[in-house]
């Protein structure tokens, strides 16, 4: 009974079956094995160079694939949606796992970029439809916040147990993920469609409300901030979510084991900072911390291009506590400074203005490095976003000195 209690509190409306299969799905998708060692596997195969215009161009596949996926999941349903995701992620890891060229990795990642697509738009759709066919969906937030804690935990374990892993086989992460995608496969076939439909997909919504989403951010109240914004979120993605993580922690001399270790540790790290986001807002503003988390990072970037072995830690450290604060700070900015309503619009919007750039910025990257220059792109990073907090104190003060004449 107590076991009983304390998983409805962890994992709000989990006895709705959709909903339990939901945070099953989320664990599944977020088992990240091979976060502290993928970059060696790959480098078997390619150059840095190389990886820079594959994963610049599969990244753009993905985006545009975003856009299908939620008319695919009004034509076949979302529940047959989610299966064809699970597929074909679990299709692409399998195949880069089994990899012995550049061709396999090349036609893995397509396959498992297609499938994130599917996944992300088709299952936060059913879980709110499925809360609403109960007549639960104002606590969607409540799911999607357990979710989000999931997710992170997943993650820290999955990554620990994933160096573990590449250390008996330097396959075995990418193939763990590709059978870890099959077992979420078979739990997508236990969904049911929902009976209501909240909304059907259309272009010329998406069209709209991305426009909507940008003139959001270029109201009187937002305005100040979305410099900034762009910047922080834009750095924090090309950080986090690309190869330039583990190329840093490479060139400071952290390998595969350490890598996993160290990754581990940030992951656990960003869970315990986001608890206190309430507390650090309230010993600072929006806007000064806001300029704060721009200048860490800045600071962390230019740091990271001096050569200082497993100090290297320190620049990591910053450049990963600035990151880790992005989303939810910008996220609370976003919700004081608009109408809830358009609250998503604007987040939305932002997320995908800031991966646009990456596309370029991926293949420039890629080629820095493998011209050994890795220093000089940390150094021109940090000091464009350092430059970024300048540009917009200075557009502020013009703004202020115009209102005051």
């Amino acid at each position: 009974m107590k076991v009983a209690r304390w998983l409805d509190k962890v994992f709000p409306l989990r006895q709705i079956p959709n909903i339990g299969r939901f945070y099953l799905l989320t664990a599944f998708n977020n088992l990240w094995f091979l976060a502290g060692n993928w970059i060696f596997y790959w480098l078997r195969y390619m150059t840095y160079g190389e990886l820079g215009v594959m994963d610049a161009l599969c990244f753009l596949f993905g985006l545009v694939m975003e856009v299908p996926s939620g008319a695919i999941a009004d034509v076949i349903g979302k529940r047959k949606t989610i299966i064809i995701g699970m597929l074909l992620a679990s299709a692409g890891f399998l195949t880069m796992g089994s990899a012995n060229d550049i061709a396999p990795l090349w036609i893995g990642f397509l396959l498992a970029q297609a499938g994130w697509a599917f996944y992300s738009g088709a299952a936060e759709a059913l879980a709110f439809d499925s809360l609403v066919d109960h007549h639960k969906q104002e606590e969607f937030d409540k799911v999607i916040s357990a979710t989000s804690s999931l997710a992170t935990v997943t993650t820290v374990i999955a990554t620990l147990v994933g160096g573990l892993m590449y250390v008996i086989h330097y396959r075995s992460t990418h193939l763990g993920m590709g059978v870890g995608y099959l077992i979420a496969c078979v739990v997508a076939f236990g969904l049911s469609e929902p009976k209501t439909d909240t909304e059907k997909f259309a272009l010329a919504r998406w069209w709209s409300t991305l426009v909507d989403g940008s003139k959001q951010l270029l109201l009187p109240t937002l305005k100040p901030f979305v410099l900034i914004i762009l910047v922080l979120m834009g750095a924090e993605y090309m950080y986090e979510w690309g190869f330039l993580k583990p190329a840093i922690a490479t060139s400071f001399g952290f390998l595969d084991k350490t890598q996993a270790v160290l990754f581990a540790g940030f992951g656990l790290l960003s869970a315990m900072l986001m608890r206190l986001l309430p507390k650090i807002r309230g010993l600072i503003s929006d806007r000064r911390g806001l300029y704060t988390l721009t200048v860490v990072m800045g600071v962390g970037f230019l740091v990271a291009s001096l050569p200082l072995n497993y100090f290297g830690i320190l620049p990591m450290l910053l450049i990963g506590i600035s990151g880790y604060l992005v989303y939810p700070w910008i996220s609370v900015v976003v919700n004081n400074e608009l109408d809830p309503k358009h609250r998503a619009t604007a987040l939305s919007t932002v997320a995908l203005l800031t991966k646009i750039p990456y596309v370029v910025l991926a293949i420039l990257a890629g080629n820095m490095i493998e011209d050994g220059k890795l220093a000089l792109f940390n150094l021109s990073a940090g000091t464009v976003i350092l430059a970024s907090v300048f540009i917009n104190i200075l557009i502020r003060m013009k703004n202020d000195s115009k209102r005051i004449a």
